[in-house]
């Protein structure tokens, strides 16, 4: 038998190493805690399970950053008035909730309201809720990444959508893409959003007339026959002469066409026909409105000496785009010069130190 002392004492220390094990909150320094979560909510994460589970302390680590709720006890996850405060805060916080609260239609709307990204974490049943999904995109059009399938082939849903951003336009069924009015409604807004349209709605010419009349960009995505269409390629060019980079190659070799273009915006000299790129007056043309259109005369003409003279009284830097042995002429490049004191550094080698360039 065990002598009554030994029995006492070994009573005593296993009563001592309970105390220990039953009361780790003894050992933490709430006051140090308090501090670190008043200055960072996130380090919630490292903290014993007791102070995960102490009201205040969670409060004051999510009032600091309400993503900290993620690190809480379930309990607080799972609380619908203390999650509704971070998730009116910071919508994402919607994926670290209890699974009663994403299936919340209520909660679920304060959560996209605030991030309409937030949608991700809403259940299934409601990532298919048209009202909340419409609302998600309010605040963000990328949201529709995560409605539900069957919303997509909802033609009423999809025009919706579609207003709120044409961009939705590439997430509807394939059916939808063939809709005018859908495609109508997404091409107001942008002529973009012609690229996910089905053909035949290309080749409504009502439809793109309204688009070019918008903007010029929407004659690239016209079936050929409407891009072989003068009026409509008329109306582009009107608003910006690039639109000849889309036009018919007929109409890319119309002369008066092409010289509206050049006229509109030079840089268009590099969509006209070859023929039209070697016409002396459609150069100088694009010239005189833009003189980097130099690049796209023909070899024949940057290689012509009086042809060059003739547009560098235009503009003194397109000697740039004229031919090598046009850059070593001393007398060519002395006018370019005079005109554009710039035009020096695309001399030759051979005569650009000469001072004489210079004087």
């Amino acid at each position: 038998p065990r002598r009554p002392e030994q029995d006492e004492s070994e009573d005593e220390a296993e009563g001592h190493e309970a105390e220990e094990e039953g009361s780790p909150d003894e050992l933490i320094d709430r006051d140090l805690v308090l501090g670190i979560l008043q200055r960072s909510g996130l380090a919630l994460e490292g903290m014993p399970d007791v102070i995960r589970q102490d009201r205040g302390m969670v409060t004051v680590a999510v009032r600091q950053d309400p993503q900290a709720l993620a690190f809480a006890a379930e309990e607080f996850r799972a609380d619908r008035e203390f999650a509704m405060e971070a998730v009116q805060r910071c919508g994402l916080v919607l994926r670290c909730v209890a699974d009663a609260l994403r299936e919340d239609g209520e909660f679920c709307n304060e959560a996209v309201l605030k991030d309409g990204l937030a949608l991700q974490f809403a259940s299934p049943a409601l990532r298919s809720d048209a009202d909340l999904v419409l609302e998600a995109m309010r605040q963000n059009w990328k949201a529709i990444d995560f409605a539900g399938e069957e919303l997509l082939d909802d033609a009423a849903f999809m025009l919706e959508a579609i207003k709120i951003s044409w961009r939705a336009l590439a997430y509807a069924g394939e059916d939808l893409c063939g809709e005018r009015e859908l495609v109508q409604a997404a091409a107001r807004q942008s002529p973009t959003a012609l690229a996910h349209a089905q053909r035949h709605l290309l080749g409504d010419r009502a439809l793109i007339a309204e688009a070019i009349s918008t903007s010029w960009q929407a004659l690239q995505f016209a079936t050929y026959q409407l891009r072989n269409d003068r009026a409509l390629v008329v109306e582009a060019l009107r608003q910006n002469g690039l639109a000849l980079q889309s036009a018919s190659e007929d109409l890319q070799a119309d002369r008066p066409l092409v010289l509206d273009a050049v006229r509109q915006n030079g840089m268009a000299l590099e969509f006209a026909a070859d023929a039209l790129r070697g016409d002396r007056e459609m150069v100088l043309e694009a010239v005189r409105n833009n003189g980097s259109a130099m690049q796209y005369a023909s070899k024949a003409l940057r290689g012509d000496s009086a042809f060059v003279r003739e547009a560098i009284r235009v503009d003194g830097m397109v000697v740039e785009f004229a031919s090598a042995a046009l850059r070593a002429d001393f007398d060519l490049m002395k006018e370019a010069v005079a005109m554009d004191w710039r035009a020096v550094d695309f001399a030759a080698p051979t005569i650009r130190d000469d001072p004489g360039l210079l004087a």
